[in-house]
């Protein structure tokens, strides 16, 4: 691949995060009223003891020192319905442990969902159990009986922590409070509480593990964390290389009226987008820049997988722009895979991931991926090798790179098989033994893990108290004079 090296001319990934710092706004999370504790240091906290009590029994557990013995009883806490990345892997780990022959209880808080799990999923979980906002997991299950809890969002932690005895899993799968997004900082929605929450809380003595080395080395640099890895997977019988789709569009922005809205003409080249347009982080106003400047030169037939209709804020730049772009809003998941096929190239430009698993599943599908180097996706894209990278925001770096893929067949093929090996390398089967490996690991030591508890009650109890005033509804009143 030497000649994509040579031919590219924006090479950002210098190496595993060799740089120290790694957040995309600024060089730290803290400030004077964070939310962590005054003067705090590693190797003083229960936190620390949890992390090195972890590491030791899962490295105990790869050397083969630590035999499961029986199958597990694992409840998952699903933070939402919403279709996000984050939620799918869950939804995966539900359906892998649950072939593997565990007990999967899958938990939802919330007073009008009628299931735990999402609608948009048909995986079963072999036991489903809505939590309404009043109630706690002991008050709609037998506590006693779960081996393991994993929670997938931050909120919930302390309060499971005080109120059930077995060990906790919090697996970080990223959010807007980990990167240091501007968003944190807003007074609307209790953002600014719940980023104090998100401090307080990564001072718990909770196991923590990350979804891939920028989430392990944010852990590590703000908080002094030690996280064990549990990387995402793709299914590759599911996403694999195939014809563009047949499935009819939800709608067409920007189209002229004498244009049909078929399959691309004899010339044009085919473009995927994925990803929600209401997020900011997901950079599509970078996305439309760069589409247009090609399409200057290059005619484009562009498809975009969204979760929502594309936001007034992106609608000018899109009619600006001239694009002619072809929607698949919040299409069934099952038909999913077959979006993703066929296209020239596959277009991500991400100011920051945890992971970006649109950017996997196209590699799974065969596609050419043109992304920015937005921290996670340092973990399994390699610029020159099985994608071509650009640094966040740099539109004329992603004209290049784009250009090249569409316009250079002997790129676009390499491109397509490396990414197709790459995503082999992340299969379901592989990711669920190492998931299970920490699972058995931490119940193994869950005696100890419980006791750890003891010196940080006054801390959870706080924490659980400013999750209640965080996590509640924004008071609308008008101060009283």
């Amino acid at each position: 691949m030497d000649m994509l090296k040579a031919e590219s001319t924006c090479s950002p990934h210098r190496s595993r995060y060799e740089r120290q710092h790694v957040l995309p706004y600024g060089d730290t999370l803290h400030s004077a009223e964070c939310g962590c504790p005054d003067n705090w240091s590693k190797k003083t906290r229960a936190a620390d003891l949890v992390d090195m009590l972890f590491q030791q029994t899962f490295n105990r557990y790869q050397q083969g020192m630590l035999l499961p013995c029986r199958h597990l009883t694992v409840a998952y806490m699903l933070p939402h319905h919403n279709v996000t990345g984050g939620m799918k892997c869950l939804v995966e780990h539900v359906k892998l442990l649950k072939c593997r022959g565990h007990t999967v209880i899958a938990v939802h808080r919330s007073d009008t969902a009628n299931t735990a799990m999402p609608p948009w999923t048909n995986i079963k979980p072999s036991v489903d159990v809505v939590c309404r906002l009043h109630q706690r997991l002991g008050d709609v299950y037998p506590a006693s009986k779960v081996d393991v809890v994993v929670v997938g969002i931050f909120h919930q932690v302390a309060e499971l922590l005080v109120g059930v005895a077995a060990p906790v899993l919090y697996w970080e799968q990223g959010h807007e409070w980990l990167f240091g997004d501007p968003v944190r900082s807003q007074v609307q929605h209790n953002y600014r509480k719940q980023d104090q929450l998100f401090h307080m809380v990564m001072h718990l003595p909770v196991a923590v593990a990350a979804v891939s080395e920028a989430v392990q080395s944010i852990l590590t640099q703000e908080f002094g964390r030690t996280s064990t890895i549990i990387p995402n997977s793709v299914d590759c019988d599911r996403f694999r290389p195939g014809p563009l789709s047949s499935h009819p569009y939800t709608a067409v922005l920007t189209a002229p009226a004498n244009e049909g809205c078929g399959h691309p003409k004899a010339g044009v080249r085919s473009v995927l987008l994925v990803g929600n347009p209401s997020l900011h982080l997901k950079g599509f106003d970078v996305a439309i820049s760069v589409l247009a400047a090609v399409n200057q030169v290059l005619p484009l037939h562009i498809t975009w997988v969204c979760q929502t209709q594309p936001t007034a804020a992106l609608v000018p730049a899109l009619l600006a722009s001239g694009l002619r772009i072809h929607l698949h809003v919040n299409p069934p998941q099952d038909i999913l895979p077959e979006l993703y096929c066929g296209h020239d190239a596959f277009l991500f430009s991400s100011r920051y991931e945890a992971w970006g698993m649109p950017v996997l599943e196209a590699m799974a599908a065969g596609l050419a991926v043109v992304a920015t180097a937005c921290l996670g996706l340092d973990t399994f894209a390699r610029h020159g090798m099985n994608a071509l990278l650009a640094a966040p925001q740099d539109v004329l770096g992603m004209v290049r790179n784009l250009y090249l893929v569409l316009t250079n067949e002997q790129v676009r093929s390499q491109l397509q098989i490396n990414a197709r090996q790459t995503a082999e390398q992340y299969t379901p089967v592989a990711i669920a033994e190492r998931l299970e490996g920490v699972l058995y690991s931490l119940t193994s030591c869950s005696k100890e893990l419980l006791q750890l508890r003891q010196p940080a009650l006054a801390d959870l109890q706080q924490t659980c108290a400013w999750a209640s005033h965080a996590c509640s509804k924004p008071s609308t009143a008008k101060p009283t004079k």
